[in-house]
């Protein structure tokens, strides 16, 4: 199998999902989609984040008063069909399939235009970018799909071409889609790049919050809130792939006692 990866940039006001990210920069969007004929595909996309952010996304996608997602300068003709799966105060997840996709030239149009069938696609939208892979069976007319995206990009997009080679580790990180606010964002960047995680540690939280010019009670505070909320969104992906109760994984890995 090869993969092909690329990266779509949005201005702001070019499209309303990329808007939404751009406008609340602690959102996260992941999605997994495939055609099925050359004129129908599929995907589920999940979004988390802040309650606000995710009530746009619902109009986004819901609303008839909104503008809907066009990354073309061409009109696209295609029925759009959206479900809602998964609703909280920080988690949405849509299933959207598209039909009489042939009258597009979006990606995935483009795309089962010109690949081969069976390719599968996965998205993460962060900020201002939307990151692209493709599982494909070959690399046949990559080239012209490539030519095509180009083509038909409205202004405002920017194509960043990636790589193309046999599949790197074709899974989702279990913790993209955890939702950090922007302050404990910013202050985790720093205690990164400071050194605060290395061994021996090569920076105080004292330290950490003179160069923040915070107090050090907020920088400590914002840390252990970053920290809990990535563990315990670890541990529940953990989980969805061994529901087993830690203490009897723990068993199970133990080595035997010899007899006494």
């Amino acid at each position: 199998m090869r993969e092909l990866s690329f990266a779509l940039e949005f201005d702001p006001g070019v499209d309303p999902v990329m808007d939404a990210c751009i406008d609340y920069p602690e959102l996260r969007a992941d999605s997994m989609g495939s055609p099925i004929r050359r004129d129908r595909f599929w995907s589920v996309e999940r979004f988390v984040g802040p309650s606000k952010a995710l009530d746009r996304i619902e109009r986004v996608r819901f609303g008839t008063d909104t503008p809907r997602a066009e990354m073309t300068a061409t009109t696209c003709e295609a029925d759009r069909h959206h479900e809602l799966l998964e609703r909280s105060a920080s988690n949405l997840v849509t299933y959207t399939f598209v039909e009489r996709l042939h009258t597009c030239n979006s990606v995935v149009a483009l795309a089962a235009r010109h690949l081969d069938l069976g390719h599968v696609f996965q998205t993460q939208r962060r900020e201002e970018c939307q990151e692209w892979r493709l599982l494909m069976r070959s690399e046949a007319n990559v080239d012209v799909f490539y030519e095509a995206v180009d083509e038909h990009l409205r202004d405002g997009i920017t194509l960043h071409i990636g790589r193309l080679g046999d599949v790197n580790r074709w899974d989702f990180d279990s913790l993209a889609t955890v939702s950090l606010s922007q302050k404990e964002r910013d202050t985790l960047r720093a205690a990164i790049d400071h050194g605060y995680y290395e061994t021996p540690r090569e920076v105080t939280v004292n330290e950490l919050a003179d160069r923040l010019n915070v107090p050090q009670s907020t920088v400590s505070y914002r840390l252990r809130q970053a920290e809990a909320t990535l563990a315990k969104g670890y541990f529940r992906e953990s989980a969805r792939e061994d529901p087993r109760a830690p203490e009897e994984r723990l068993d199970e890995e133990a080595p035997e006692r010899p007899d006494a």
